[in-house]
């Protein structure tokens, strides 16, 4: 009898959908890939991001929002660590994802420049092909922002697209740091949402970068030390960015 009731359980067990190995919500998820960045752990957001592709509590539009921002950031750092074999795999998923949500979504200015975004990264994977890419990436950017200039994610997008295009390509680098300035803005009007999220510590440091690569070093110093006040855990800006500024700050 005891040995009965033991494999109905297990049975029963078996019966029972399995919990998501990162959490059962996408607050659940959104934590677990800021904790992985503050822990420079940025590789492990592949599985993550297949167990969320997989969790019905991301089947929404925000959902598949934080999905192909994920994928966007994951392969943007591949693409920076030279791992180009990785950064492809995982942009040829994402690009199939950013086909599929914008065919459901079509109107959507967050995925069109997250498109415009992963088309910018497929130039840094093939740069001989940056003649044909820039134009769709530019059109895609331009898009999105024309659809939603307040909205602060296509914001950053846009910005990023700004920056690092050169300015016979369309980029302008005045233009991307004040979209970055307005989506810190917005983005500091909810901390609640947006203080453990990846992509707000992330744009913090992008406009330190951008400071520090126009020689506006106080202004970089001034950023990095916010970072680190703010995310003492995230060491990479006290290991690397604040040494750095303050490097070329002594040589100027």
């Amino acid at each position: 009898m005891c040995m009965k009731r033991i494999i109905f359980a297990l049975f029963l067990g078996c019966l029972l959908p399995m919990k998501p190995a990162y959490g059962a919500s996408l607050a659940d998820y959104r934590e677990t890939l800021y904790n992985l960045f503050i822990q420079q752990k940025i590789p492990q957001w592949g599985d993550v991001l297949s167990q969320m592709r997989a969790d019905k509590s991301c089947e929404t539009l925000e959902g598949k929002h934080e999905i192909l921002c994920g994928y966007y950031g994951l392969v943007g750092h591949l693409v920076d660590k030279k791992k180009k074999d990785e950064a492809r795999r995982y942009l040829k998923t994402a690009l199939s994802l950013s086909d599929q949500y914008q065919k459901m979504y079509p109107g959507d200015a967050c995925f069109k420049a997250l498109y415009a975004n992963l088309i910018g990264l497929n130039i840094a994977l093939s740069p001989l092909r940056a003649t044909t890419l820039s134009v769709d990436m530019l059109s895609s950017a331009r898009e999105a922002y024309k659809l939603a200039p307040n909205d602060s994610w296509v914001s950053i997008l846009y910005g990023n697209i700004l920056s690092y295009m050169p300015g016979m390509f369309g980029g302008d680098k005045g233009k991307g740091l004040n979209c970055y300035r307005y989506a810190r803005s917005s983005m500091e009007k909810n901390m609640a949402a947006n203080e453990h999220h990846w992509l707000y510590v992330q744009l913090l440091v992008t406009i330190g970068v951008v400071y520090e690569k126009s020689e506006q070093y106080e202004q970089a110093q001034s950023m990095y030390k916010t970072v680190m006040n703010k995310y003492p855990d995230y060491t990479f800006v006290k290991e690397v960015l604040y040494p750095r500024v303050q490097k070329a700050m002594r040589e100027k």
